[in-house]
């Protein structure tokens, strides 16, 4: 199949440049998001964009960067079809059920791109605002395109969303479909999606690896909020306990390369959620930290 029948891109940029350029003192949010009400209401499903008068607010303040965002959007809807392409073909998904859904937008300031439930299954989300430099922007497309082809071959949405074992694999199996596709870059690199400054945070994780492996294994069958930030969320966690943020994303990456010694990339994205915290389970045991 063809890379552009693979996916189906929604550029919600030109709606945000048209509101925006009403000159109204305050950016009409309804009116971008008007046109694309099953975005809204996924947009909305964690509440981040609830607060019309504050979404609004910080919309507003991108008024002045018109051009740059729409740059940004032009350079992701080039990199997209050969990005999904390639994820597609490291994972053995040939398109069945469609293309997938890829929504460029402006989004809040906070996340740059994740993988989230759009229409009954994953979509790909790119909030072109936060977006690193283009020769960055593949690590992200493809560690999220592969959220999404992964959830076409083993239906991971319906995996527990704060399971600590299942984050553990997602996020290890995207990571390393990543680093596979694009070779010879520093871990950190991929864990980071290119973003400069983590090398001290990787010391950090190898030399509290035992701590670290420790406190994972003991909350590896933990579904909860609470135990899942800790290793895969950027703020402040009672449990936290003073672990390095996101140390999950390196615990995950580090079981999925032992679990690749014996599995291909395809083999491992059909596995059903049993298996996978069995699995799991077994490659934390006497895991060694990443070299």
């Amino acid at each position: 199949m063809p890379p552009t029948d693979l996916l189906r891109v929604r550029d919600l940029v030109p709606d945000f440049l048209a509101c925006a350029g009403h000159g109204a003192p305050e950016l009409p949010v309804s009116r971008y998001l008007a046109g694309h009400p099953d975005v809204a209401r996924a947009l909305r499903r964690d509440g981040d964009w609830s607060d019309a008068a504050g979404v609004a607010t910080v919309l507003d303040g991108l008024r002045d960067r018109a051009a740059d965002l729409a740059a940004r959007a032009e350079t992701v809807r080039a990199s997209l079809p050969g990005g999904v392409a390639a994820v597609a073909a490291a994972l053995g998904w040939s398109g069945d059920g469609g293309p997938v859904e890829c929504v460029v937008l402006i989004g809040l300031n906070q996340a740059n791109g994740w993988a989230g439930e759009l229409n009954g299954r994953y979509a790909l989300f790119l909030a072109v605002e936060q977006l690193g430099p283009p020769e960055d922007l593949d690590l992200l497309v493809r560690h999220e395109a592969a959220h999404v082809v992964h959830d076409r071959r083993a239906a991971i949405r319906d995996w527990p969303e704060y399971g600590v074992a299942n984050a553990l694999f997602t996020e290890g199996l995207a990571t390393q479909v990543t680093a596979e596709l694009d070779a010879g870059r520093p871990d950190e690199a991929y864990l980071w999606f290119g973003r400069p400054g983590h090398r001290q945070w990787l010391d950090e994780c190898r030399r509290r690896w035992p701590e670290i492996l420790r406190r994972v294994r003991a909350d590896l069958d933990a579904t909860d909020a609470e135990h899942h930030a800790p290793y895969f969320l950027m703020r402040d966690s009672p449990l936290a306990g003073g672990l390095p943020k996101r140390c999950g994303y390196l615990v995950g990456l580090t079981a999925v390369r032992r679990l690749r010694h014996h599995h291909s990339l395809r083999d491992l994205a059909t596995w059903p959620l049993p298996r996978v915290r069995r699995e799991i389970a077994e490659a934390l045991t006497d895991l060694p930290p990443p070299t």
